[in-house]
């Protein structure tokens, strides 16, 4: 299995660049028909506070994760590797901040933020280089900082054809609950609350895993 993190990086922001437009037409208004998203979205903005600082990490080009709890009173900014999404970012939601970055080398300073969201981000990333990220996650997050992390359930990981139909491929990665605990903790997380939820009728029919994990202190 070929893992080699830049190559998938960079084949990543790739396909983003390039699926960017026809994401933003079908995802943009998601949220309004997933209330059990809604409602893990406030449940993690209420768990932080109005005012919070909060990143986005890998925010794609709908920013809607964004735009949901900067509405909740957060103070947002949205990352992603593709210039693409964070173009379409901006102009769908011009009073936030968005930003071109990797979430895998961000350019914050340790420590600053409250809470950090993985909304279906991190299927991109090989599991064997999923400890490096949550480790970034857990540098620029303050102690006992919060992250939500999203993911389908499923078995697997490896390159696939774009469900969409456009020709090009991508690395995707599925998980199961206790796994994605598992390297959490080993990051220095500790579980807060977790949830596996059935697919809506709409959604690609694969079960959805949701974790809020908090940095733990010494």
């Amino acid at each position: 299995m070929h893992t080699d993190l830049d190559a998938i990086r960079e084949r990543t922001r790739a396909y983003y660049d390039i699926v960017g437009s026809r994401y933003f037409e079908l995802f943009r208004d998601e949220l309004a028909q997933k209330p059990d998203d809604r409602a893990w979205l406030a449940r993690f903005a209420e768990s932080l506070g109005k005012g919070a600082r909060v990143c986005d990490a890998g925010c794609g080009p709908c920013g809607h994760v964004t735009r949901c709890l900067a509405d909740l009173g957060l103070k947002m900014t949205g990352v992603d590797l593709s210039e693409r999404c964070i173009e379409l970012a901006r102009k769908a939601h011009s009073d936030l901040t968005f930003q071109t970055m990797d979430m895998l080398r961000m350019e914050f300073e340790d420590g600053s933020f409250d809470g950090i969201v993985a909304y279906y981000s991190i299927l991109y990333t090989p599991k064997i280089h999923l400890p490096s990220l949550f480790r970034e996650f857990h540098r620029v997050l303050k102690p006992r900082g919060k992250a939500l992390v999203v993911v389908k359930e499923g078995e697997g990981e490896g390159w696939i054809d774009d469900p969409m139909g456009t020709g090009e491929r991508t690395y995707f990665v599925n998980f199961h609950a206790a796994e994605l605990q598992d390297i959490l903790l080993e990051c220095g997380f500790r579980t807060m609350a977790v949830d596996t939820r059935a697919p809506y009728e709409f959604e690609y029919q694969v079960r959805r895993i949701t974790i809020i994990a908090e940095k733990c202190v010494p």
